[in-house]
């Protein structure tokens, strides 16, 4: 039987990777897809990898001054909890979300943004992390300076978003009972990564792209207009600095 209280903290997987405190900035952007993480990569003056790890990768820098960490941050809940308990933990204070998502209002269209200001927690990760009962809560003065920001370089939506694991079983019964407690777009990640900053105690926001629309069936993956602001979307971002 098992006789120490946890296996593996993120303290000790750091000490593997050899990284050391100091190693990253105040402040991260965190997104999905690599490709969306070398386009901030683009953004900082002398960049250097902190690690890679399991395909997650790490680079921190300067912008304007700031030292700024960017990085690849997970897809789905469980590798997103793994990654934002790393990054908290590593010692960032400050962790934005470049994420996409999928609108759940006719009137959202394909390369909107969404800012969120309330979690649905449809995943199975942060149970491991909290009770049912408990609400993630965004930082509302981030999430305010997102709208400002971004309002400038698009259509933008301030409002709930919820977090599934089962991409393929959002059925109109489930997809109906999210819209009714205020969801207006769903993710796969938004719910560990909000989750587990507040537990760290970090400041934490999210930003989407809209990639498809579930009320009108499109998909928008291969879409231009998708393509187009994930690119405006990590230009404006780093105005929040």
């Amino acid at each position: 039987m098992m006789q120490r209280d946890v296996h593996l903290k993120p303290g000790d997987l750091l000490d593997s990777l050899q990284f050391r405190e100091g190693d990253f900035g105040e402040i991260a952007f965190i997104s999905g897809q690599p490709q969306r993480a070398k386009m901030c990569l683009e953004n900082l003056e002398n960049p250097v990898k902190n690690f890679t790890f399991l395909g997650y990768t790490f680079w921190t820098g300067l912008y304007k001054g700031k030292k700024v960490t960017v990085g690849n941050g997970g897809f789905y809940a469980p590798d997103s909890a793994f990654a934002t308990e790393l990054v908290c933990a590593a010692g960032v204070n400050t962790i934005v979300r470049l994420g996409s998502c999928g609108a759940l209002r006719e009137d959202i269209q394909i390369g909107d943004f969404i800012v969120v200001d309330n979690v649905l927690r449809g995943d199975g990760a942060t149970r491991y992390y909290v009770d049912d009962n408990f609400s993630p809560l965004v930082d509302k003065e981030l999430s305010d300076g997102l709208v400002n920001v971004f309002k400038s370089i698009g259509s933008v939506y301030k409002g709930g978003i919820w977090t599934t694991d089962a991409l393929f079983r959002e059925t109109k019964e489930i997809v109906n009972s999210y819209i009714e407690k205020g969801a207006i777009a769903v993710d796969m990640v938004t719910s560990p990564f909000v989750t587990v900053a507040n537990l760290y105690k970090r400041k934490v926001c999210a930003v989407m792209a809209v990639s498809d629309n579930l009320i009108t069936g499109q998909l928008g993956f291969a879409d231009f207009r998708f393509f187009d602001a994930e690119m405006k979307m990590v230009k404006a971002v780093f105005e929040l600095l």
